[in-house]
């Protein structure tokens, strides 16, 4: 659910149990301004009160249920039509440069912006919506951020939802370090996951046709991630184009996640899709109690 005026619309159409992913990035966009111009120009406050106003309109179609949005993931490459994205870097490979969690560290004004934005929401009674970090790969960058969110909500944390996507090799391999720092929830993010695991443009049309989020590796990974968080007791969910295919849902509902964020339009069908397999699952297990007695 990425734009503010088509919230109310989707929620009534869907009947949606919340949003697993708002992306600030579509925000930013409309705005016109790159987040690293507001702090050039000593204007913290005016993107501030940005997303404060277009995450609440999000947050107030779907009344009080859970609402994820992700921290800004601003690729160098990606936003150099906005007011100052001309002093972005140039970079080799934007797709794994300066972007994520590492850039917002790097520049904390913004990665600050963004959780006040969040605290603000939350002083409006708007407490359903939780925040996640983007495009990690070391647990201490959780750590970091955790530091940071910490003091803007003056140490009650409980009072938030605070998570990650989970969108690399590297992220999936340090899940148990990840969780031991302390986080509700994950979210998968198949896009970045699938590129990173398989070393494939999703870009490149010549490689399109090997690019799959259904490869054994990306399986194996989401498995053993959703098997770690259980442990943990963190949420699990996906979202973005993978969660919107039938025969991804039901691997999912297989290995136990706890929710699905699939692409508005086809809402009704997962959730299909989902109730069917669980109904799968039940009659599996039925069999497998009679054949033991």
């Amino acid at each position: 659910m990425d734009f503010p005026n088509r919230a109310e619309q989707v929620a009534k159409e869907t009947n949606a149990d919340g949003v697993g992913l708002l992306r600030l990035e579509f925000i930013i966009a409309a705005a016109g301004k790159h987040p690293a111009q507001y702090m050039r120009e000593n204007k913290d406050e005016e993107y501030i009160t940005l997303l404060t106003n277009e995450i609440g309109k999000i947050a107030r179609a779907f009344g009080g249920k859970p609402v994820w949005a992700r921290c800004s993931d601003l690729r160098s490459d990606e936003y150099r039509n906005l007011d100052g994205g001309d002093q972005e870097p140039h970079e080799t490979d934007p797709m794994i440069g300066w972007h994520g969690i590492r850039r917002l560290l790097d520049e904390p004004r913004i990665l600050k912006a963004e959780f006040k934005a969040i605290r603000r929401l939350h002083d409006q009674g708007l407490t359903n919506v939780g925040i996640m970090l983007p495009f990690v790969i070391r647990a201490e960058e959780v750590k970091k951020a955790k530091e940071y969110l910490a003091y803007i909500f003056n140490d009650n944390l409980k009072s938030i939802k605070f998570g990650v996507m989970i969108e690399t090799p590297a992220a999936c391999w340090v899940i148990e370090d990840i969780c031991k720092v302390g986080i509700d929830f994950i979210s998968f993010g198949t896009n970045d996951l699938t590129q990173t695991t398989l070393g494939l443009d999703r870009n490149n049309q010549r490689i399109q046709k090997q690019f799959s989020e259904m490869h054994p590796a990306v399986l194996g990974e989401i498995a053993m991630v959703i098997k770690t968080c259980k442990k943990y007791n963190v949420e699990t969910s996906i979202c973005g184009q993978a969660a919107s295919k039938p025969e991804m849902a039901e691997f999912l509902v297989r290995q136990g996640i706890d929710s699905v964020s699939p692409n508005p339009d086809v809402v009704h069908q997962i959730r299909h899709i989902v109730a069917q397999t669980e109904r799968k699952l039940l009659l599996e297990l039925e069999r497998k109690r009679f054949e033991q007695k």
